[in-house]
């Protein structure tokens, strides 16, 4: 597994006045989704990338909230953050859709009776929206995006809403602002609007080379930091897509470039 490292100084060798070439290193993957995602996603980097140097700094945290649902009698959960599946307890053995294969992963550990998993939002909404005259029942964090619950009652399966955890913005230490603003370049994933712009925040004051890569057009539009030397947004917007494209970046795969899609 790839691990936090420590800036590396004195990059250049100097005696008698002359440079000693620089060593070709490893590219640093700066990680920024919160702890228990991060780290999963420096295991897979490191799978098929051992050398890659991984810095891990959340720009976001995961705070589970308490919800009331009186109600039990569901015709279907709907799960699109595995953030989501602890909550959701009571509701084991009702038939459950699930957005990402982290999420399915998660609901199937937590014992739930899984029927189909999508990429995103609007694939679930457009599988499910034919079961008119049915009850769901919706799970998720305070920022969410594709209006799910609005679009499948509109469509007749009439839905309910609650909000479950929130990802609350986490600030950098010192240590961690030091060690990320000493990199010379950075690959840095970009998984939802919102964390693009708190990272784009943070490293307001970066001076090195970045490749951005976003889960979709969206994730690059809200990045209003340091202009990056590269983007890349993945067709399919699921984590394997973007797994795929970190790898392809990694190890010098052919992109497409300007903002284009892989």
């Amino acid at each position: 597994m790839a691990n936090i490292v420590q800036p590396v100084f004195g990059r250049y060798h100097r005696e008698r006045h002359q440079t000693i070439p620089r060593p070709i290193l490893p590219p640093n993957v700066l990680i920024t989704r919160p702890k228990d995602d991060a780290k999963r996603l420096a295991q897979a980097v490191g799978a098929f990338a051992p050398d890659v140097r991984c810095i891990l700094a959340p720009v976001m945290e995961i705070k589970e909230l308490p919800f009331e649902c009186e109600e039990r009698n569901f015709d279907h959960l709907l799960l699109t953050s595995r953030h989501a599946v602890s909550a959701a307890a009571a509701f084991r053995g009702v038939p459950t859709y699930c957005v990402g294969k982290a999420t399915c992963d998660a609901a199937l550990e937590l014992g739930h009776d899984v029927h189909n998993v999508f990429s995103n939002a609007d694939e679930l909404v457009a599988n499910l929206a034919g079961h008119k005259g049915g009850h769901a029942l919706h799970l998720h964090g305070r920022h969410t995006r594709g209006e799910i619950a609005k679009r499948l009652s509109l469509a007749g399966l009439e839905t309910k809403s609650f909000v479950v955890y929130e990802q609350s913005p986490r600030p950098w230490s010192v240590q961690e602002r030091q060690v990320i603003l000493a990199e010379p370049d950075l690959i840095v994933p970009l998984y939802s609007p919102r964390s693009a712009s708190l990272a784009a925040k943070h490293l307001e004051d970066f001076k090195g080379d970045l490749t951005l890569i976003g889960l979709s057009r969206a994730c690059l539009d809200a990045w209003n930091g340091p202009k990056p030397v590269k983007t890349v947004y993945v067709e399919h917007p699921d984590g394997e897509a973007m797994k795929q494209a970190i790898a392809s970046q990694l190890l010098g795969s052919r992109l497409e470039r300007g903002g284009r899609r892989v």
